[in-house]
């Protein structure tokens, strides 16, 4: 009975409620006897007087060593369960206080291993196992930051051999450890060997992880030197350069012109589809402003949809093309967005819009902009002055265009031999010969300067 009392308790009871169920079945027992035993006396003594008193005598005294024999064996029996209760409620009492101590001790642990989490890491470089970022308080990181150590240290020993599984290894530990002179002494051995067969077969993000690490490590040098082989290395394991690293490449130029080998990569980046970061995309369309417009308003019209914004160089080449196709209006229209966008124009700015203007017959606002350039203390060169004076003679003000010269004259800007043609004209027209003769004159020394020049440039080939 306390045997199965017990396997329907979730856990086991404790030793005073295990000694009291042993004790109230014993009672229980008892009483059971008992009460049978007055039954069994009241039938005894309603046949007394047909049975002999000896022999009921005997078997009184037979009934009660039997029920005594059976009590000793019930109360064995109970106690035998009381004892093993008692027992199980020790035990449980007991692992329960092991547990304790137990879970104690790895808080302890636990605590102890994220003090000296910072350190570990300081040691080891961040490390990412490219799964989960989270620190491993069982050290399993820590071994394995150990060993990507040997593995890096292995490899700047040895060349590593030229197969997928020891690059894959040799990469899987530069990116965990970020370490950019291993991966870059196995971006050494991929130009010298070439892509490892089965390139392609790499996961894409360990790839792309791997060659950005590169490329953050390279110098802006060696970036001008190898960058167009390291895009050759991204595409060998099959995944395209990643926006970061085509900034990289364009990085390394930001002083000085990009070469058109790059520019021209990156047309064939694009044609094979891959996306290409603002900046390479501003960049075509200042490399390709004059020798293809066509396809710099194409890509002006991808970047305009995809949301991306033009600075001021591909601003200036926008217009620039625009001018070059005859579309003045768009490029009226590029120049007020341009202030809507607060990107300031400069003297490349004013000098394509004043000939924007003079050539679509919109003189006021030629003149108009160049007051404007002069008065930013930007510096017009010979172009601007030429079509601001022939704005000026095209609306009859002979005066200010007279004016504009003398400024030029001043600013020792030379002029050109049209526009010294044009106020040579205007001034007949209005009647100031003088001024007429003075250009005539100054048109003569420009054609003898330049006749100087040309014979000079045959004598020096000769």
């Amino acid at each position: 009975m306390a045997q199965c009392f017990l396997g329907s308790m979730p856990s086991p009871p404790c030793q005073n409620c295990s000694t009291g169920l042993a004790a109230h079945g014993l009672v229980m027992g008892v009483t059971v006897l008992c009460a049978a035993f007055s039954v069994l006396l009241h039938g005894v003594s309603s046949m007394s007087s047909c049975l002999d008193g000896a022999s009921l005598h005997i078997d009184i005294d037979m009934f009660l060593a039997s029920l005594s024999v059976l009590v000793y064996f019930v109360d064995f029996h109970y106690l035998k369960n009381t004892e093993e209760i008692t027992n199980m409620s020790k035990l449980t009492n007991a692992r329960s206080w092991i547990g304790k101590v137990v879970l104690e001790g790895r808080r302890k642990v636990l605590r102890s291993v994220s003090a000296e989490e910072p350190a570990s890491r300081k040691q080891f470089g961040t490390v990412d196992d490219g799964h989960d970022g989270s620190w491993d308080p069982l050290g399993h990181k820590r071994h394995r930051s150990r060993s990507d150590m040997h593995t890096i240290e292995r490899a700047r020993r040895e060349s590593v051999s030229h197969t997928l599984p020891s690059m894959l290894k040799v990469m899987h530990a530069a990116i965990r450890l970020g370490h950019g002179e291993a991966a870059v002494t196995l971006f050494d051995q991929m130009l010298e060997k070439g892509a490892v067969p089965g390139a392609h077969l790499i996961h894409k993000a360990v790839s792309n992880r791997f060659f950005q690490l590169v490329a953050d490590t390279l110098d802006d040098k060696r970036v001008q030197i190898d960058g167009l082989r390291l895009l050759d290395l991204v595409r060998a394991h099959g995944i395209h350069a990643s926006v970061e690293i085509q900034n990289r490449l364009l990085a390394a130029w930001r002083d000085r012109q990009l070469p058109e080998s790059v520019v021209e990569y990156f047309v064939k980046m694009k044609s094979a589809g891959t996306t290409l970061s603002k900046w390479a995309c501003r960049s075509m369309v200042v490399a390709y402003e004059r020798s293809d417009p066509e396809l710099v308003l194409k890509i002006c019209n991808e970047m305009e949809g995809s949301g991306i914004q033009l600075y001021r160089a591909a601003y200036n080449a926008v217009l620039g093309v625009r001018l070059q196709l005859g579309m003045h209006k768009e490029a009226d229209a590029l120049f007020m967005k341009m202030a809507d966008h607060a990107v300031a124009p400069n003297a490349r700015t004013y000098s394509v819009m004043i000939r924007v203007y003079s050539f679509s017959d919109q003189h006021e606002k030629a003149i108009a902009i160049f007051g404007t350039m002069c008065e930013h203390l930007f510096e017009p060169d010979h172009v601007d002055y030429h079509y601001a004076i022939r704005s000026c003679v095209k609306i009859q003000r002979v005066g200010y265009a007279v004016q504009l010269y003398n400024d030029a004259i001043q600013a020792k800007v030379p002029l050109l031999a049209s526009t010294c043609v044009i106020l040579s004209r205007a001034c007949k027209r209005v009647g100031w010969m003088c001024s007429a003769n003075k250009f005539e004159m100054e048109l003569t020394h420009q054609q003898i300067a330049l006749m100087q020049e040309v014979v000079a440039a045959w004598k020096f080939q000769a």
